[in-house]
């Protein structure tokens, strides 16, 4: 078991959740949508800094896929989406239902019956 490599994939799961909120502050700043609106994006410092967590996530996964099966390492992605839920809570005060939260229960249990079959 390469403990390096699931702490690895578990950096990779918590900066692609720091991606997805910077993005969310950063577009809680900016209001437009139009193309021209959307190339002032540039200068908007939560969504750049989005961007590059996004760029940190992805050359650290490929570190991941060299070490880790795809069938074990995708699908501990996912563990992303039940951080986001419980972050945009707690930092933007976002209402979570119930089925979500059990949504979110349901991604945990097979995340984790993916890993306890891993070799």
């Amino acid at each position: 078991m390469n403990f390096t490599a699931y702490a690895m994939l578990l950096l990779v799961v918590v900066i692609g959740v720091a991606g997805q909120l910077l993005l969310k502050q950063g577009m809680l700043q900016h209001t437009g949508t139009r193309l021209v609106d959307m190339l002032a994006l540039v200068r908007n410092v939560p969504v750049i800094a989005g961007f590059a967590c996004y760029g940190a996530s992805t050359l650290l996964y490929f570190k991941v896929l060299s070490e880790l099966e795809l069938s074990l390492a995708y699908p501990t992605i996912s563990l992303g989406y039940v951080l986001v839920l419980l972050l945009s809570r707690l930092f933007f005060g976002e209402r979570v239902s119930r089925a979500r939260w059990g949504a979110a229960g349901i991604i945990c249990l097979g995340v984790a019956m993916v890993g306890l079959g891993a070799n």
